[in-house]
């Protein structure tokens, strides 16, 4: 279920870390997404979009500055 949330779109305006950080955000907000559960994996979820990893280690780390994810060590991001 979690992989239908996540689409990316090349026809957007907006780049494609914005649109991941926006349906990251919209996903933890309507519930799809529970407090204290894991998110993908950086690695998997950039081989799941066809994005590069680093596209997504960083709308993850935005997401860590503004709250909605914390990174443990060695574990991976959680909501």
């Amino acid at each position: 279920m979690r992989e239908q949330l996540f689409h990316l779109s090349s026809q957007s305006g907006a780049s494609l870390q914005s649109q991941l950080r926006e349906m990251m955000v919209r996903a933890i907000l309507g519930g799809h997404i529970l407090p204290g559960s894991a998110v993908p994996s950086c690695r998997q979820l950039a081989k799941q979009l066809g994005v590069a990893r680093n596209t997504v280690v960083l709308a993850y780390q935005h997401l860590v500055d503004e709250g909605y994810l914390v990174a443990r060590e060695r574990s991976g991001y959680y909501v």
